[in-house]
């Protein structure tokens, strides 16, 4: 990773082994899940920590580690399908604002400004509100949302690239 010292920080390492073993356990749920997350036993409701229940069960007995290794995929899946779908559009339209220029640009980057301009959380409860609740709903929501700092960020890369001297060079020899 160059000299960035990203690894030589221990915090660091320690914060990306917990972030590493979350996401392999989100992975890996269904193999390492010794339950159904949805399935009750109301019989071992509200159990404290055992073998049995690595992090006992809830007021419906359903078993917590399992809850928490499936919710954990959930959230998993949101956070990778909305940073590609986000990124994929906003790195479009910022590459079109900076290529293009002009009035195209000064458009595509008040539209942008007009979603930059609400807070995002609540931006995002009020589309998901609109849409309904729905999995699909929350990922275009939030997606909806942070899209806009992604467009800023390749029209910001383009217009620097274009007064690069390779580009001038470039352009005149034709």
């Amino acid at each position: 990773m160059g000299d960035s010292g990203i690894f030589r920080n221990p915090l660091n390492l320690v914060a990306l082994t917990i972030i590493g073993l979350l996401a392999v356990s989100a992975l890996f749920a269904s193999f390492i899940a010794p339950y159904d997350p949805l399935a009750q036993a109301l019989g071992q409701r509200l159990e404290p920590p055992s073998a049995a229940h690595l992090f006992g069960t809830d007021q419906l007995g359903r078993d917590i580690a399992s809850r928490l290794l499936y919710g954990a995929r959930i959230s998993l899946v949101i956070g990778v399908v909305v940073v590609a779908s986000a990124g994929i559009f906003g790195t479009a339209i910022g590459l079109l604002a900076g290529y293009v220029a002009g009035f195209a640009d000064e458009a595509l980057m008040r539209f942008t400004e007009v979603f930059l301009a609400f807070p995002p959380l609540i931006l995002a409860m009020a589309i998901a509100g609109a849409l309904g609740p729905s999995l699909t709903n929350a990922i275009i929501a939030i997606a909806a949302v942070t899209w806009a700092i992604y467009a800023r960020l390749a029209r910001g890369q383009i217009l620097s690239l274009r007064q690069r001297e390779f580009v001038e060079a470039a352009r005149a020899i034709g």
